[in-house]
C-alpha cells in the first residue's frame, strides 16, 4: 500500500458549516475505508493549510476516487503528495 500526505484548505462553505466538521471528518474516514484504505493521522493546522491527513491506500485510483468524492462536498481543496519511508529511498538509491 502507498502512503499519501494530503494537505487541505477549508472553503468558505466549510467555514459557514463549521459545526458539522466532526460529522464530515467521520464521513471522510468512512470513504477512505470503503476504498480499501486507512486514515493514519489527521491534524488541523495553522498556516498555509488548514489540515493534514496521512492516508494509506491500495492505489492511485483509490486516491482519485476519494478526492473526487470529498471534492463534491465543496468544503475542501487539497494538494496531495506520495510519501516514502527512508528505507524505500535508500533501496532505490542502491539500485541506481
Amino acid at each position: 500500500m502507498t502512503v499519501y500526505v494530503v494537505l487541505g484548505k477549508l472553503t468558505q462553505e466549510a467555514i459557514k458549516n463549521i459545526k458539522g466538521m466532526a460529522e464530515r471528518d467521520v464521513k471522510g474516514e468512512q470513504i477512505i475505508k470503503a476504498a480499501g484504505g486507512k486514515l493514519l493521522a489527521h491534524y488541523y493546522t495553522f498556516g498555509r493549510y488548514d489540515f493534514v491527513a496521512i492516508v494509506e491506500l491500495p492505489s492511485t485510483e483509490a486516491l482519485a476516487k476519494i478526492l473526487i468524492e470529498l471534492g463534491k462536498w465543496g468544503t475542501i481543496t487539497t494538494e496531495t503528495m506520495t510519501a516514502l519511508l527512508p528505507d524505500q529511498i535508500y533501496k532505490a538509491a542502491r539500485e541506481t
